[in-house]
């Protein structure tokens, strides 16, 4: 009976220790892997008055994310890979209420190849969804916060996968 305890204890710590070992590269996404361009989209789909969240302001803000914290990561409006940022809000001011709610994706997306066929296909690599809300006066800055955290995920990811 101790046998079998310390034999499972042994056997953890060697569990344990192999995973602290493995290198980064271990846990990358191999999908992000010489991932070298993209061509950046964004999408506004906006019900009732207007936020203030425009195409052009998150296509600025794609911009600006990408450059600043993934500058080897190239942006070619000719890339096939693309990176999009789409964004669904709905406005609710009724009397009382002064809201909107929404949701929000960022994907990357690159050309695939099936191995057996050749067929070339649009694969999604990287992803991130969430849904949106608050008062109507925050809908800007809520919207460009997600878009900051999940350029910062994809940071993380990226640099994992490209070291």
């Amino acid at each position: 009976m101790v046998l079998i305890k310390s034999a499972s204890v042994w056997v953890a710590w060697g569990v344990l220790s192999l995973l602290l070992v493995l290198p980064n590269d271990a846990w990358a996404d191999p999908q992000l892997r010489e991932l070298e361009c993209v061509n950046v989209q964004a999408a506004v789909l906006e019900s009732g008055a207007s936020l203030g969240v425009t195409r052009e302001v998150l296509h600025e803000a794609l911009l600006a994310g990408i450059k600043a914290k993934l500058p080897r990561l190239k942006i070619d409006p000719s890339c096939p890979n693309r990176i999009f940022f789409k964004v669904f809000i709905q406005n609710l001011s009724q009397g009382l209420i002064d809201a909107f709610y929404g949701h929000v994706a960022f994907e990357v997306r690159r050309k695939a190849t099936f191995v057996d066929t050749s067929l070339s296909l649009d694969a999604r690599a990287w992803d991130g969804e969430s849904y949106v809300h608050g008062t109507r006066d925050k809908a800007k800055t809520n919207v460009l916060d997600l878009l900051n955290n999940y350029l910062a995920q994809f940071e993380a990811d990226y640099k994992a996968a490209n070291p």
